[in-house]
């Protein structure tokens, strides 16, 4: 009777272990996985700004962004500092994929499609900032350090999406800190 005990106890340790190390490695992996989200974005935030004539740079956003994701990151436990090249990046990329879509729709324009509203969008991508920046967390408290740069680019496969674009993502994600590390 001991050593059924015993295997099934082993049996579940070893089920467990393999659970929360498949959760880590997820949870790792997630990062290019959710800024592909954040950026798949981009076609709503371009349609919707360009049949409201305005512009693509939106500076006071921007600014509320970076501050609400430096607060974001300290509570996380990431240095916030280490972070604003990180965010600045992404809204670079965003921006830039706004305006590749606002130059084809100049000679094919769009005319059965119409994009969500920006504040339903702009809703969508702060609580994808929020779990990016959760996932970096973990990432970087479990020591699953982002090594995997090709994994990471081939999660990024939005429509004008460049391969520098991705550099520039991945070099400013490898840049993110915890507070602790200097």
């Amino acid at each position: 009777m001991g050593s059924k005990l015993t295997g099934g106890i082993l049996l579940l340790a070893g089920l467990l272990f393999s659970a929360v190390t498949t959760a880590m490695q997820t949870q790792n992996d997630d990062v290019g996985a959710l800024i592909n989200k954040r950026l798949s974005y981009m076609k709503d935030v371009a349609g919707y700004k360009a049949r409201n004539h305005l512009a693509i740079d939106d500076l006071r956003q921007e600014d509320r962004v970076l501050f609400d994701s430096m607060l974001e990151a300290e509570k996380l436990g990431l240095n916030s500092e280490s972070v604003t090249p990180f965010i600045r990046a992404q809204m670079d990329v965003a921006k830039a994929i706004q305006y590749r879509y606002r130059a084809d729709w100049l000679s094919v324009p769009e005319t059965d499609w119409k994009p969500e509203p920006l504040e339903k969008v702009r809703n969508a991508i702060s609580v994808l900032n929020s779990r990016i920046l959760a996932a970096i967390s973990t990432g970087l408290a479990t020591d699953e350090a982002f090594a995997d740069k090709d994994k990471f680019i081939q999660q990024l496969n939005q429509t004008h999406l460049k391969d520098s674009d991705k550099e520039l993502l991945w070099r400013s994600l490898g840049k993110v800190k915890l507070k602790n590390d200097k």
